[in-house]
């Protein structure tokens, strides 16, 4: 992740260069609407740019999750580029509004000239059509600003359930689409024919594709399989439901750690940790009620049902050269049933301890785990947060030993992760080369 963020600041490096390139009189001026007209453009393009690549990284390729190691990452760049991209776009538009706000107060002066394109009756041709669009550009880029205000919130907004929230996603396609077509009629004249023009249009075109592809449907398509409902079970005191499908012949297989999108019948996709291991002729899910559409699902889908499976996608890959730490939180175990089940082949593996922490335990849920466990030579341990402490490092430490010897593997909520981290830290263990975990968090 730290190289996917020095990539991102040296383009945004790059773009700045660029700009400042075509504004070198800026620092020395003292003339709001010079800055106002220069600012203007510069935070459209950045806000611009990050939104591209967002764009982007919604279409699920595999080239990308090969390049961030795995989807969950790749959602995780895409969330916090998509609130970059608006947080510019915000700052675009209170340059364009707050000194007009101050001229219709009568605190500055209305200026002659301001916007950067000149007369059009020095224009012709090309440069003519875009200036007479200017306006009707201006215009759609300001609704596609408010649609994507609103839709960031409802996708940010944990109380909102799936199905708006996949809504919210469709439509930003629609808000980018009416940005951009703002942004590449809005760009000053004086930049055309200049490398901050011509990057400017590259992501504009790139970001337009991956909106378009998004909008009708393309995204996952082409990895798509058809599967029916084998066997389902349920642990009540775990409220997780067991779900196993027999694929048709057409998939690929999966590795151990990786998930799938189901789509049970007209509802949306969700993504679920495969538990199976890749040995295995059929595919597992251990599903916990967390929502709107988990909660109540084992009574909703039976033996026999067809599903749609899309994957798989994922990159948490599991050195086995070292001695390692697995946590698993809650439903976040589903990530490690695969690898135990990966393990029964493996004679000879290092030392690993698994730390299975929840609240509230079911008997037969646990007594598979144990069993697997005893048979992949792990160690495992069960913590019941309803009559025990949390787990700490203070813990791992005492029954594993120097922290150093071991690689982490993490699965489970988010402030779990960021804790544990905390207190890894305060060990002087190296985080970012040796704690690896699912961010299986999709917003």
């Amino acid at each position: 992740m730290k190289t996917v963020r020095n990539i991102i600041w040296a383009m945004i490096a790059t773009m700045s260069a660029f700009w400042f390139a075509m504004e070198p009189q800026l620092f020395t001026s003292n003339n709001v609407f010079e800055w106002r007209s220069a600012m203007i453009q510069y935070s459209g393009i950045l806000s611009l740019m990050l939104m591209s690549i967002t764009m982007l990284l919604a279409m699920r390729l595999p080239v990308i999750e090969n390049w961030l190691n795995g989807m969950d990452k790749a959602y995780r760049v895409h969330k916090w580029l998509g609130i970059g991209g608006v947080a510019l776009g915000v700052t675009h538009w209170l340059w364009y509004q707050i000194p007009k706000w101050l001229v219709m107060s009568g605190i500055l002066a209305r200026p002659v000239h301001h916007d950067g394109s000149g007369p059009a009756g020095n224009l012709s041709g090309w440069a003519l059509w875009v200036s007479e669009l200017r306006e009707f550009a201006q215009g759609i880029g300001e609704w596609g600003f408010y649609l994507l205000l609103v839709l960031l919130a409802v996708s940010l907004w944990a109380a909102v359930k799936y199905k708006p929230f996949k809504l919210s996603h469709r439509l930003m396609s629609v808000a980018y689409l009416l940005i951009a077509v703002h942004s590449v009629f809005l760009l000053k004249h004086a930049y055309w024919g200049e490398p901050i023009y011509y990057l400017t249009l590259a992501f504009a075109f790139v970001g337009s594709i991956a909106a378009l592809y998004s909008l009708f449907g393309f995204v996952g398509r082409g990895n798509r399989y058809s599967a029916v409902v084998a066997t389902t079970r349920y642990f009540p005191q775990a409220e997780i439901m067991e779900l196993v499908l027999k694929p048709d012949a057409a998939w690929q297989g999966h590795t151990a750690g990786q998930f799938a999108y189901l789509r049970f019948g007209d509802e949306d996709p969700h993504p679920f940790t495969i538990v199976s291991g890749s040995e295995s002729s059929e595919l597992r899910f251990l599903i916990k009620e967390l929502g709107d559409f988990t909660t109540g699902l084992y009574e909703r889908v039976k033996q026999g049902d067809a599903v749609t499976v899309e994957g798989p996608y994922g990159r948490l890959e599991f050195d086995l050269s070292k001695p390692q730490i697995w946590i698993a939180g809650g439903v976040g175990i589903a990530s490690f049933f695969a690898m135990l089940d990966a393990l029964k082949r493996e004679k000879n593996h290092p030392r690993i301890e698994l730390f299975y922490c929840t609240r509230g335990v079911d008997d037969h849920l646990v007594d598979e785990l144990w069993h697997l466990a005893h048979q992949a030579s792990v160690s495992l341990s069960v913590i019941d947060t309803m009559h025990s402490p949390r787990l700490n490092t203070q813990r791992i430490v005492s029954q594993c030993g120097h922290l150093s010897d071991y690689e982490f593997y993490f699965c489970g909520p988010e402030v779990f992760s960021k804790t544990l981290k905390k207190e890894l830290d305060a060990h002087q263990f190296n985080i970012e080369q040796n704690y690896h975990e699912e961010l299986f968090v999709m917003r």
